[in-house]
């Protein structure tokens, strides 16, 4: 289960209140330095960590010169792998959801170094593969929910219903 910020509603509200006062934020980037800027949370969601391996968290703001900004973290829970922070900035909110919806959540998900190894027998890589491929089935269906949650709260519906449901069925 995710859980979606109390200050969602709160944040939605204060943005669009001409008094409410932006605040500065300062996200950090993996590999890259830190972003800093002026606005406020739209909506902040912590993925399923309690079930996984690995698990995303998001944020979205708006800065007050009017830009979309994305936060997305790859909670990883093993031993020796690090969280991984993205943090993406557009020009729209539909341009952000376009981003976090074709996300390959694959990209983050670290490979076991003993897969590929030459010394074991074919079908120990074979059954690591299955697994793998199983977790990251599962890692993908977390963060389909977590975006759904986040859509939700937002408010956000799909403008092309029909192209929709033959998405949801293909």
């Amino acid at each position: 289960m995710n859980a979606v910020s109390d200050i969602a509603a709160a944040s939605l509200e204060s943005i669009s209140d001409p008094l409410a006062l932006p605040r500065l934020h300062t996200l950090r980037r993996t590999g890259r330095k830190a972003i800093r800027f002026s606005g406020w949370q739209m909506v902040e969601a912590v993925g399923a960590g309690e079930v996984g391996s690995m698990w995303y968290d998001l944020a979205i703001y708006r800065s007050d010169a009017e830009k979309i900004i994305t936060e997305l973290i790859a909670r990883r829970r093993l031993m020796g792998e690090r969280d991984f922070f993205r943090v993406e900035v557009f020009d729209t909110l539909a341009a952000a959801s376009f981003w976090l919806e074709s996300y390959a959540c694959a990209n983050d998900v670290p490979i076991p170094a003993d897969l590929a190894a030459d010394n074991g027998p074919m079908s120990s890589a074979v059954l690591q593969a299955v697994q793998l491929r199983q977790r990251i089935s599962r890692i993908e269906d977390d963060y389909r929910s977590l975006l759904s949650d986040i859509f939700e709260v937002l408010d956000m519906t799909d403008s092309n219903p029909s192209e929709a449901l033959a998405d949801a069925a293909g």
